[in-house]
């Protein structure tokens, strides 16, 4: 069903049409923000797709007014809450733009995001994703989340290489791919991208488009939830994970949890294994690389340094080793590697 009120909707091709979707909840102030970002980027051929998922009037005020004031949004009401990952799909049903992107409610699009995108969106491109800066809102310091160039399928297993949802999808390419999986309550992101990097290239554009803020919140939950979610993550993409790649994520969330007893176990079963020291000493490596990014402001270091690692091994099948990049899903290497 095609949403009311766009009015470039009839002059400019089906194809040239970007499509944003915002879920909400609960968040006027911090919607109005967000919209604004995408309302005032310099490519012309937006529609703003605003996803009210049950909130109270405060927000269904908020979004009337940016309704009124702009005939670019498009304004969908859910009965009650039913998570983000349905309401981005039910922005989906409404959106008329063959390019697609997303922005959550509490973040910002960063000025010429749009442009810079769409114009890496050459025909045969499922996805075209950015850099993101990180805005920790408790002290106002920002730093540039630098992810991998690499964003091959055998990487995308192992790594959630655009990290967030900061890319721009062609429906036209990746068909009915282009959906959220309600029922991971975290990595639902991750589980998109990779569905995405089994169809069709992922490309980079080298510069921040996004600004993810990090606030104050129920962290304890927000961790466990993320953690629960990264297990339903693997799961799910069991079947098309090689062994040590599984043991990768399984050794993970066994830290993720400080179960030093799964630790132990799953650490001495991968180094029993003949591939198991590639996992084991990569999550190693990563853990110093999260602690060296952070104090030098390179918040990207450890999952670049992980896509990089992957990539060059599963390029080289000698050795033990080599059986860590290896998957039964599609593979393609990359030409670009950013360390």
């Amino acid at each position: 069903m095609a949403p009311a009120g766009i009015g470039s909707r009839g002059i400019i091709g089906m194809s040239e049409l970007l499509s944003v979707i915002i879920p909400t909840h609960d968040r006027p102030e911090r919607l109005r923000e967000a919209a604004q970002s995408v309302l005032m980027q310099s490519y012309p051929f937006i529609e703003l797709v605003i996803v009210d998922d049950g909130s109270a009037s405060s927000t269904a005020r908020t979004i009337d007014e940016l309704v009124a004031r702009d005939r670019r949004v498009v304004a969908i009401r859910l009965e009650g809450p039913q998570g983000s990952s349905s309401a981005r799909n039910a922005g989906l049903a409404s959106a008329g733009g063959d390019l697609v992107a997303f922005c959550d409610d509490d973040d910002i699009w960063l000025p010429g995001a749009a442009s810079a995108a769409v114009e890496a969106m050459k025909p045969s491109v499922g996805v075209a994703y950015g850099w993101h800066e990180v805005l920790l809102e408790a002290t106002g310091r920002r730093v540039t989340f630098r992810t991998s160039a690499d964003c091959s399928p055998t990487v995308m297993r192992w790594i959630n290489v655009p990290w967030i949802l900061s890319g721009i999808v062609r429906r036209s390419v990746v068909g009915d791919t282009l959906s959220f999986d309600p029922t991971l309550s975290a990595s639902e992101d991750w589980d998109l991208w990779l569905r995405c990097a089994d169809i069709a290239p992922m490309t980079l554009v080298r510069t921040a488009l996004y600004r993810y803020v990090q606030h104050g919140g129920e962290r304890v939950s927000r961790d466990l939830a993320g953690l629960e979610g990264h297990e339903r993550f693997i799961e799910k993409h069991r079947s098309s994970m090689s062994p040590a790649c599984l043991a990768y994520h399984e050794l993970t969330a066994a830290v993720a949890r400080r179960d030093r007893a799964a630790v132990a176990g799953y650490g001495a079963a991968t180094l029993a294994h003949p591939t198991g020291l590639g996992p084991a000493g990569l999550l190693a490596a990563q853990l110093l690389m999260s602690r060296t990014g952070r104090a030098s402001g390179d918040p990207g270091l450890s999952p670049r340094f992980a896509a990089a690692v992957v990539s060059r091994l599963c390029r080289q099948p000698r050795g033990p080793s080599a059986a860590i990049g290896a998957t039964t899903g599609a593979g393609r290497a990359s030409k670009e590697e950013d360390m």
